[in-house]
């Protein structure tokens, strides 16, 4: 009895030891995002669902403030990896733009997720046709807490020969307030994303419409020497969009997940493959990844580097 009483225990001992050590073998992957109820943190969560789910790291999501706040720590290793639109991105890593002096020349691509866009928005019966119709006209500026859109506006302007000293400037720390101030009457347009909530919100109270910018090869150089690896994209009536009733050109940027340099390739390769793989899994964590092209996960041309390990994955894909 004794002896039976002993093997239990010594089997026991032997089971607690290997699930320490399978405990002990868990990575930790945590997505650096903008606090919870973003955007950014919405997006971030499904990404660390989906890795955790489809490569067997222990993945969250850490709402932390801006990106002044998490690129430094993904570039030091605090943090495993975060979200980012590609001109930030390029900055960061270039100490260049709004991180001016500020190098983070360790953060990496992992995967290009999404392409976002926005648009200059106006009255439905503004006499404003045209980006060089807000010459002295005022205009919201600022974007305190949103720095990176001041990037995509003065990049738009610049394309068409205008700059923020053309318009009457009106400070706002953000683009939903910039939308108030304009279904408020106190400036003439803003900039937005086609489509978004707060744009219907905007349209059912004053209706709006958007402006078509010009694209062609000379304008996307002048708006990239400011807002590097932005471009134009036509948006096309949609049902759902009742304000544009024709093809509309507006400015478009690419959504990523950025990694450490310092991350093992193991978690890159793995973290890359289980997004890749699973859209399906995605689109059911938010409906904004019905937009994620799978084919696109390896974009080129973005200012950044990718990760060695996603790489490794993309090119066993065939995707570069």
């Amino acid at each position: 009895m004794r002896r039976s009483h002993k093997f239990s225990f010594v089997l026991m001992l032997f089971g607690a030891i290997a699930l320490t050590a399978g405990s002990a073998a868990a990575q930790t992957v945590t997505v650096g995002a903008l606090p919870q109820g973003s955007m950014s943190y919405t997006i971030a969560a499904a990404v660390a669902k989906i890795i955790g789910d489809h490569s067997g790291f222990d993945t969250r999501a850490i709402g932390v403030g801006g990106t002044n706040i998490y690129f430094p720590q993904v570039d030091q290793g605090q943090l495993t990896m975060c979200t980012a639109v590609v001109p930030e991105a390029v900055f960061a890593v270039n100490g260049t733009g709004s991180y001016e002096g500020r190098k983070h020349p360790n953060l990496r691509v992992l995967a290009r997720i999404l392409e976002f866009q926005g648009g200059f928005m106006v009255r439905k019966d503004s006499d404003i046709h045209s980006l060089a119709d807000f010459k002295g006209k005022p205009f919201p500026t600022g974007y305190t807490s949103q720095k990176i859109i001041n990037y995509f506006i003065r990049g738009a302007f610049a394309s068409e020969g205008l700059s923020y000293d053309d318009v009457k400037g009106v400070p706002v720390p953000n683009f939903v307030r910039g939308t108030d101030e304009l279904v408020a009457g106190k400036v003439v347009g803003s900039f937005l994303t086609p489509g978004s909530g707060i744009v219907q919100k905007a349209n059912a109270s004053i209706g709006i419409r958007f402006i078509s910018l010009k694209a062609d090869p000379k304008t996307l150089k002048k708006l990239q020497d400011i807002a590097p690896g932005a471009y134009f994209a036509a948006v096309q009536p949609a049902k759902q969009m009742p304000y544009i009733t024709e093809p509309v050109n507006v400015l478009a940027y690419d959504y990523l997940i950025l990694v450490g340099a310092g991350v093992s390739d193991d978690i890159a390769y793995k973290s890359a493959k289980a997004l890749h793989q699973n859209k399906a899994a995605l689109v059911a964590a938010h409906g904004v990844f019905r937009g994620f092209d799978p084919k696109l996960i390896a974009k080129q041309g973005l200012g950044v580097e990718y990760h060695p390990g996603a790489m490794k994955y993309y090119k066993e894909a065939g995707l570069r």
